[in-house]
């Protein structure tokens, strides 16, 4: 949070969907799980969609950096919607929480009713995040342009609410047209990427896109610690 906080003009993501993408294995989960955990330990609130992890394994991966999400499940802050293990397993981990199929237009109805306050309109909830992780599965299982139009709406709808979140995607499994009508669809970009320097590896990022936002372009190095994500501003 400190890292987007100086890179966007010490304010914050913008409303809406922000894309996060990079090769597979660059770090963008991670990114993830840390930085709503630092939304969850200032007291708010998570919606998880995972698409491609069981949700025992972002459990585990979040507990080996330090992020116990255990306490948050329990008061509902941290919500997980399962769409790995139906297909993989039959059945639902999250049996009794959160389980969805791989498909956009339950998806987003799904996430609309989370967005609705108890008047039933749209919530006005400063400190709500979403993440899906991730939009490539969706991608590959889905008509794209079925995908597409789901992002565009979740964006709108997120923005509508004054809500953020992410979605990753693996952009190398993607044409380029793909990226850009996803990219398009969203309200900012981050991107990832891991290159090779004097025989080492260095990765890196930069707020690419912000709609809206003044925001530093330039790339900043970042390594994968016991943990988490360790910036260099």
């Amino acid at each position: 949070m400190k890292a987007i906080h100086e890179l966007t003009g010490k304010r914050a993501l913008s409303n809406g969907l922000t894309i996060l993408s990079g090769a597979h294995g660059c770090g963008k989960t991670i990114f993830s799980q840390q930085y709503v955990y630092e939304i969850l330990q200032s007291g708010g609130k998570v919606l998880w969609i995972t698409t491609e992890e069981l949700p025992s394994t972002l459990r585990e991966g979040m507990k080996a950096f330090g992020w116990d999400i255990t306490h948050f499940e329990d008061q509902n802050k941290f919500m997980i919607y399962d769409s790995v293990s139906p297909a993989r397993l039959g059945f639902s981990e999250n049996i009794g929480q959160g389980m969805l199929g791989l498909d956009p237009t339950s998806m987003l109805i799904v996430i609309t009713e989370q967005l609705r306050g108890p008047d039933g309109g749209m919530r006005v909830e400063e400190n709500f995040h979403i993440v899906l992780d991730s939009v490539s599965r969706l991608l590959l299982a889905c008509d794209p342009k079925v995908v597409i139009d789901f992002v565009s709406c979740l964006n709108s709808r997120m923005e509508n609410a004054k809500v953020k979140g992410f979605a990753t995607v693996s952009e190398e499994v993607h044409e380029e047209k793909l990226l850009n009508s996803l990219i398009f669809s969203s309200s900012g970009t981050i991107r990832f990427r891991v290159k090779e320097e004097n025989e080492r590896r260095v990765r890196q990022f930069r707020v690419e896109t912000m709609h809206g936002r003044a925001h530093d372009e330039t790339w900043k190095n970042y390594e994968i610690t016991n943990l988490g994500l360790d910036i260099s501003i």
